[in-house]
């Protein structure tokens, strides 16, 4: 019978890349907002570098997440 294990490193980093399809889909470049920027509102500008950040922190989670997962794959064997 064939074992079934929970791998929770590639769980995470499997979410991870929903999470960056899910960035991908809602792209956002502040180059046209259309909003005239108030004084005391987040800017567009602000908010494409917070996507932006976020993005990459989520393909370096699931870049770790993989390599982790694949390497206890290879060590358990």
């Amino acid at each position: 019978m064939t074992r079934v294990s929970n791998n929770s490193m590639a769980m995470l980093a499997t979410v991870s890349l929903v999470g960056i399809f899910a960035s991908t889909l809602g792209f956002f470049n502040s180059d046209l907002c259309t909003v005239k920027q108030l004084d005391d509102w987040t800017s567009c500008a602000a908010i494409e570098q917070t996507r932006q950040l976020g993005s990459w922190a989520f393909l370096l989670l699931s870049v770790i997440g993989f390599a982790i997962s694949i390497i206890r794959v290879k060590k358990h064997k």
